[in-house]
């Protein structure tokens, strides 16, 4: 679990000093092609990252519940990541946004899993 949480924590990291800068919610006008590319790579995982989360840490039936919440709620994300900007301003919300609903999505989901791992837990103590 700690191997997990630190690749995920890297992978974010990298993720976002790559995009930031070049503001991955704007890069339509990046003529370089490895750059676009990269940044297309890196608004994808901002999209992705709470579904394959979910993926990862859910258990039981409401995984695939949440996961198709998740997903619905990331809609947006991917809009505004894959369209031209009308504003750095713009850009820069979005980005922003996109972020703030992939950290809450990974928290959600993270005390999901704990809650439904206490209630197994639980579960298991009674029938002792």
């Amino acid at each position: 679990m700690t191997r997990r949480l630190a690749f995920v924590a890297t992978v974010a990291a990298m993720i976002v000093a790559v995009s930031s800068p070049a503001m991955a919610f704007q890069h339509d006008r990046v003529h370089n092609p490895v750059l676009h590319w990269t940044l297309d790579i890196a608004t994808l995982a901002i999209v992705v990252a709470p579904i394959w989360t979910a993926l990862l840490w859910g258990r039981g039936q409401n995984k695939w519940l949440l996961v198709g919440l998740i997903a619905i709620v990331q809609v947006p994300v991917a809009i505004l990541g894959f369209s031209p900007g009308a504003s750095a301003l713009f850009a820069g919300g979005g980005l922003f946004a996109g972020l703030a609903v992939t950290t809450a999505a990974i928290v959600y989901t993270r005390r999901a899993t704990r809650l439904e791992s206490a209630q197994a837990q639980a579960r298991v103590a009674e029938g002792d």
